[in-house]
């Protein structure tokens, strides 16, 4: 008896991620072009949909929202300020002078379109969790070389892992909250930099305080005679 031949079969499901993938892409390539020759407000989602080829609820689908759209954009664009930040964290400096150098360098990108900022901010409360999720990581990736700069101080050489995330959150907060000026006040970008490390260098000064407390409470509040004095 003659074998049949035999043909591989047709992986279906990846014919369909690809198709996925491509309309995803052509909704971005779309949404690029639109937001840079009439701006973010002045686009809506059934014209970004029109010029890609498809239908306006696909960008519910792959997106989520028109601000979802927007966000995939900046998070393609901030990758590269991450690499600039990964590659500044070897330039020479005191903690203060480095500090300021990789802020100024996440703070020109974010206050290039303040009301961009805005948008994304208010975004970042109802975003789905698979954004959330992948926002988190990025974010691990900024904050990687503020970690560096810290643990490269000998203020907090061998912090634990616990510490060093609390103080890392606090410098996120610090750091959100420092760009609200440029939006309502306005304030420069230098300025709000200049607020933002005042209160990063309080927020070290107090971190530091506190864990030569735990190791060393007579070290943190010496009393008269070498004892320790209770506040």
């Amino acid at each position: 008896m003659t074998p049949k031949p035999s043909f591989p079969r047709r992986d279906r499901r990846s014919l369909k991620e690809k198709r996925s993938a491509a309309t995803r892409e052509r909704l971005l390539e779309a949404a690029r072009r639109l937001f840079a020759q009439y701006g973010y407000d002045d686009v809506s989602v059934t014209e970004i949909a029109k010029e890609a080829g498809v239908t306006h609820a696909m960008i519910n689908a792959y997106f989520h929202s028109k601000a979802g759209l927007l966000y995939e954009l900046i998070s393609e664009t901030y990758e590269q300020h991450i690499a600039r930040m990964q590659a500044a964290v070897a330039l020479p400096g005191t903690t203060a002078e480095r500090m300021r150098h990789l802020i100024t360098i996440v703070a020109e990108s974010d206050l290039a379109d303040p009301k961009i900022l805005a948008i994304i901010r208010s975004y970042s409360w109802q975003w789905p969790e698979e954004t959330e999720a992948a926002n988190q990581e990025q974010l691990g990736q900024a904050l990687a070389p503020i970690e560096q700069v810290l643990r490269d101080d000998p203020r907090f050489q061998g912090i634990d892992d616990a510490h060093m995330a609390d103080i890392l959150d606090s410098i996120f907060a610090i750091y959100t909250m420092g760009l609200r000026p440029a939006l309502y006040a306005g304030a420069s970008v230098n300025e709000c930099v200049d607020t933002i490390l005042r209160r990063i260098l309080m927020l070290l000064d107090g971190a530091q305080l506190s864990l030569a407390r735990e190791v060393s409470p007579q070290a943190a509040y010496p009393g008269q005679n070498g004892t320790a004095q209770v506040s």
